[in-house]
């Protein structure tokens, strides 16, 4: 299972309305129910699948699994917000994919990172080795 931290983004509708993603333990237990698959399956749904070759998508992921995604997102802000709703909110435009993806990567942050906002910690090893105090003797 992935280290789930906590992943935030909103998009805005051409409506003006405004929606509030939260990626944490929650929507992905609600995103697991709507899409009735485990976490690592999801994941790997809502993944496009890529050519090495030519660098092209050759499988989009399919509405149902964004739609449970971005349903489990809202739900923190907005909670009555149903899955049919959700999954309508999807045609509203990129900023909603992009939105989902920023709350993902959020939630997804390896061990040890910080957000965007913060700066990752030092790799071991990094900086300059102590050296013995006193008088050298050369």
């Amino acid at each position: 299972m992935p280290n789930i931290h906590k992943g935030e983004a909103s998009f805005t509708t051409s409506d003006g309305e405004t929606y509030h993603l939260v990626m944490d333990f929650n929507a992905f237990a609600i995103a697991e129910d709507a899409a009735d698959m485990d976490l690592n399956s999801l994941l790997r749904a809502v993944s496009p699948d890529v050519d090495p070759a030519t660098g092209k998508v050759v499988r989009q992921p399919r509405i149902k699994h964004l739609g449970a995604l971005l349903h489990g997102a809202l739900q923190a802000r907005h909670p009555g917000i149903t899955h049919r709703q959700a999954i309508n909110l999807l045609g509203s435009g990129e900023e909603v994919g992009a939105a989902i993806a920023k709350a993902l990567s959020g939630a997804m942050l390896k061990d040890g990172t910080e957000s965007a906002e913060g700066k990752a910690p030092a790799a071991p090893g990094t900086g300059t080795k102590p050296k013995k105090a006193g008088r050298s003797q050369d």
